[in-house]
C-alpha cells in the first residue's frame, strides 16, 4: 500500500525481454521481494544493486499501464510502501492501475499548473469533485469536472518532484481511482445495475 506521496523521480536505465523487464536508477535500495510504486503501478523489486531496482512486468501490468512506453532515460515516479504507522499524507493507494489517461492540456499560471485528462468512460463513475485519483502513482484532488475530462491543480511542489514537470500534452498516465469511492460505487451498481451518473 503506497500514499500517493512521490519520494523520487527515478530514471529507466535499461530495458530487456521486449519490456517485460526494467532497471530504474532508484538512488535508494530496498530489498529483494519489496513492493514499489512506479508510476503509481505497484511492482515487486527482483533485486536492488548501487541504488538500481529491476523489475519484471507482467502482461496485464504492460496491458494496463503506461510503462509500455518506457525508454533507457524516461523519468518514473517511485514511492516505497508504507509502514504501519506512517502518516498517511496524500490517500491509500493499492498500485492497482486501472487504465491509462491522455492529457488533454496543461495550463500554466506562474508556478501552479493545472492538468486537464481525459475522462473514459470506465473512469467516469469514479471521479468526484474535491476527491483523489492517483494519476502516475501522485496523490491528486478533482478541482473541476467537465464533460468528457476532468482537471486537477498542481502546487509547486508537486510539479517540483514529480515527473509531472516533463508530462506534455497526449502523454498517456496511469491512473487509479480512490479505493473507497471504487469499492462503494462497485457495490451500489451489483445493486442496481443500471444505475447512471
Amino acid at each position: 500500500m503506497f500514499s500517493g506521496i512521490v519520494e523520487k523521480v527515478g530514471i529507466v536505465k535499461k530495458i530487456e525481454n521486449q519490456g517485460s523487464k526494467i532497471f530504474v536508477g532508484a538512488g535508494f535500495s530496498v530489498k529483494r521481494g519489496e513492493s514499489v510504486s512506479v508510476n503509481g503501478a505497484c511492482l515487486t523489486v527482483v533485486s536492488s544493486k548501487k541504488g538500481v531496482l529491476e523489475f519484471d512486468l507482467s502482461p496485464e501490468t504492460l496491458r494496463r499501464t503506461n510503462l509500455k512506453y518506457c525508454a533507457r532515460g524516461s523519468a518514473v515516479n517511485l514511492e516505497r510502501s508504507l509502514k504501519l504507522g506512517d502518516r498517511i499524507s496524500g490517500h491509500i493507494v493499492q498500485g492497482h492501475i486501472l487504465t491509462t489517461l491522455k492529457i488533454i492540456s496543461i495550463e500554466s499560471s506562474g508556478m501552479f499548473h493545472r492538468f486537464e485528462f481525459e475522462m473514459k468512460d470506465e473512469v467516469k463513475p469514479y471521479i468526484i469533485h474535491k476527491g483523489y485519483v492517483a494519476i502516475d502513482g501522485i496523490s491528486l484532488t478533482v478541482s473541476e469536472i467537465l464533460e468528457k475530462s476532468f482537471l486537477v491543480d498542481i502546487i509547486p511542489e508537486t510539479y517540483r518532484i514529480t515527473n509531472l514537470r516533463f508530462r506534455k500534452q497526449n502523454d498517456e498516465v496511469n491512473f487509479e481511482p480512490d479505493i473507497i469511492v471504487k469499492t462503494i460505487v462497485d457495490k451500489i451498481r451489483e445493486i442496481v445495475p443500471n444505475l447512471k451518473r
